[in-house]
């Protein structure tokens, strides 16, 4: 079977301006989003990349300057999974701090590498379609962030090996495990077509994240997650790494890229720390 480090198919391209380079980040006068020629770049990059980085010279980042963001990109109410609810590193406002804490419940609570996720464990696939995040303070050392490009990486392995990335399709293929809420866990399909023919994704390999083979399909199975593995790595053609600088912010088609990162040393008297929040829509620009 060839290797996922080819340069995909163009005509099965779905994120046709991904590359293994980072996008250059786009700069904004203030974080409302006031030039339109802004925001149309924001959005053709997220539509094409996948993503978008922004940033705002010479504004300390706040959990008010995310809202403005998703405001300005028309991304409607922060999408709060019932699980963090009752989480203490989610405000009211359903944004969340991710940073390393003693005796933290999740895996953004460590300063441990994470593979390659999808963000909303427990929620459907493709009801996350959007993850915004914001660097408030890089680490010390460490904790750079990567990008796989999962929608192109599964039309490349249907292409080569159409019965494999069949395993990924199939109902209860992909059981997500909570780490907040023990023994809760949501099983699902880990690729599945959108109505224009696109492809969504909640495929996550991490800890939690268990696959299960239809009748007779372990082994075809075994093929399709050592393709996609081989996609996540460093140097594959389907994934770009870089590390937000602060005052940066990460536009993520959550459903379409998966996203991780590397181990990271804090400073003690300035640990790292990111915002996040997560929505059901994707950006539009404003008229």
């Amino acid at each position: 079977m060839p290797t996922p480090l080819i340069t995909p198919t163009a005509a099965d391209r779905q994120m046709s301006a991904f590359s293994t380079a980072v996008a250059p980040p786009i700069q904004a006068s203030a974080w409302n989003l006031p030039d339109a020629a802004v925001r149309r770049r924001i959005v053709d990059s997220y539509q094409r990349r996948g993503y978008a980085i922004v940033y705002v010279p010479g504004v300390t980042p706040s959990a008010g300057h995310l809202s403005d963001l998703a405001a300005a990109l028309r991304l409607g109410e922060v999408f709060t999974p019932p699980m963090y609810t009752e989480s203490s590193h989610t405000a009211a406002s359903g944004v969340s701090r991710l940073t390393a804490a003693s005796g933290g419940d999740h895996p953004f609570q460590d300063r441990a590498a994470q593979n390659v996720h999808c963000d909303g464990t427990l929620q459907s696939l493709g009801q996350v379609r959007t993850t915004l995040m914001l660097c408030v303070r890089a680490a010390a050392d460490g904790g750079a962030s990567y990008l796989v490009n999962l929608v192109d990486a599964y039309a490349e392995l249907r292409r080569v090996d159409p019965e494999a990335a069949e395993q990924l399709a199939h109902e209860a293929v992909l059981v997500r495990t909570s780490t907040f809420c023990s023994g809760k866990s949501t099983s699902g399909a880990a690729f599945a077509r959108e109505r224009d023919g696109s492809w969504t994704t909640r495929y996550s390999r991490t800890a939690t994240d268990t696959y299960h083979p239809s009748p007779d399909g372990a082994a075809t199975l075994a093929r399709a997650l050592e393709f996609l593995d081989a996609a996540a790595r460093a140097g594959s053609a389907f994934r770009t790494d870089f590390t937000l600088k602060p005052g940066h912010a990460l536009i993520l088609a959550n459903d379409r890229l998966g996203h991780g990162r590397t181990a990271f040393c804090d400073d003690p008297s300035a640990p790292r720390l990111l915002l996040r929040a997560l929505f059901t829509l994707r950006p539009r620009p404003l008229a």
